[in-house]
């Protein structure tokens, strides 16, 4: 089989790989990469005649660009989990709504997201299922609700790929499945987000986290907390809820949304009821007016606002951003990983973010806090070991992150390689 690497190589975003066997072309993941502008994974002619796509997740870095498929009339088969369906539905609809609103173009429509829903099939975990001269299963991958690794069975070889995944359980998500590793994997396909770094002890982010809300709080001021909405958003309102957190607390843009269709899925949840009563202490944004009393309330008391977006690319973050920067008792609370070339990682190296077409220096105290759904170094090392490949595959990882990664793999004794955008592995 051939294995082509369109996106995702030694880079975080537009994760799209093609598997191409005797009878079949699939692809695994079709995401795109979000910050200034949005780029997207190598989708020339040669795509036409894919005939299953399966998707890991619902976030746009694995499911983003989904949608060109259908606008070229490629009509294919997708498999996901029910959940992953569902929020990838609400992600794609919001990515047009936004590029309508900026006018910005993509080369999609809501017609297309319509037609990818239609031929998305769910599929349940742990159910195997067969396509052509293949087989496939999905195994809980730990990252977001929802999440999946992929494992596919052709002419007896097998090819496990992890998409995001995380061992370690989180208040929102149970660490990953690894009940593939009872049979043999002759490849593993790995992320290595944090393919350099353990993750600093998650109660002791929790806990610096808490502290500064309360000292902003203290000192009168504005916490600004921008997260991404699958995942993060609900992660850090349980936090909020279980630090018992006195102020009020403003849940804003599409994490709305995805915090109540989430609870639709208790079953893929870690503290379902826990987040249902931490949203009876939230105050929802989902009318232009409950904004502006939220800013009328927030200017004269202080509180803390959650809401999308996690990279500051977008989202009703900077507009909390254009009210609230100029003033230092405020803070900016960044909980996410900021992808090359993000507004956001724009702002944690010059100091200065983007606001339109405007370039500012914020006044207010910005600081930085690891809750990643990623697994760590630690975790990959650990996947690595127990799936024992015959060939390990890196990607979706920056090239400092990769490269240390496939260093460790190979004084562990594996082969292990790196693709480059484009690259071509016969195996």
């Amino acid at each position: 089989m051939e294995i082509i690497f369109r996106g995702a190589a030694l880079e975080v975003g537009r994760s799209c790989i093609e598997i191409k066997t005797d009878k079949s072309k699939i692809l695994l993941d079709c995401g795109v990469k979000l910050g200034k502008e949005i780029e997207y994974p190598i989708l020339d002619e040669s795509i036409r005649d894919v005939d299953k796509v399966f998707i890991s997740h619902a976030h746009l870095d694995h499911s983003g660009a989904l949608p060109i498929l259908f606008h070229r009339k490629i009509d294919v088969p997708v498999t996901t989990t029910e959940l992953s369906k569902r929020l990838i539905k609400v992600l794609l609809k919001d990515m047009v709504k936004i590029a309508e609103t900026e006018n910005r173009e993509i080369p999609y429509n809501n017609h297309d997201v319509k037609e990818a829903m239609r031929h998305t099939i769910p599929l349940n975990y742990n159910d195997k299922k067969y396509h052509k001269d293949f087989s496939y299963e999905l195994f809980s991958a730990g990252h977001i609700p929802g999440s999946a690794s992929i494992l596919l069975e052709y002419n007896n070889k097998t090819i496990l790929y992890t998409g995001d995944t995380k061992l370690r359980d989180t208040r929102l998500t149970k660490g990953a499945d690894l009940s593939y590793t009872k049979d043999d994997i002759d490849v593993l396909i790995i992320e290595s987000t944090y393919g350099n770094s353990i993750h600093p002890d998650r109660k002791a982010v929790e806990l610096s986290f808490i502290e500064k809300i309360k000292e902003v709080l203290f000192r009168g001021g504005v916490a600004l907390i921008p997260v991404f909405a699958v995942d993060r958003a609900q992660e850090i309102l349980l936090i909020l809820n279980d630090y018992k957190i006195d102020a009020p607390i403003y849940l804003d843009g599409m994490a709305v949304e995805v915090t109540k269709l989430m609870l639709k899925y208790k079953d893929m949840l870690n503290e379902s009821y826990q987040l249902e009563k931490a949203l009876k202490n939230v105050k929802m944004i989902e009318k232009s007016e409950d904004r502006v009393r939220a800013i009328e309330n927030l200017s004269k008391n202080g509180g803390i606002v959650v809401t999308t977006a996690g990279m500051l690319d977008g989202g009703p973050i900077l507009y909390y951003l254009k009210l609230f920067m100029r003033n230092p008792k405020n803070a900016l609370l960044l909980t996410g990983y900021q992808v090359r070339d993000s507004n956001g990682r724009h702002l944690i190296e010059t100091g200065k973010l983007f606001i339109g077409k405007d370039e500012v220096k914020p006044n207010l105290e910005v600081c930085m806090y690891n809750f990643s759904c990623h697994a760590g170094m630690d975790e990959l090392h650990e996947i690595i070991k127990k799936v024992n490949p015959e060939l390990l595959i890196i990607q979706h990882g920056e090239e400092v992150q990769a490269t240390i990664l496939r260093n460790w793999a190979l004084e562990h004794g594996f082969d292990a390689i790196i693709p480059k955008l484009g690259e071509k592995i016969r195996v």
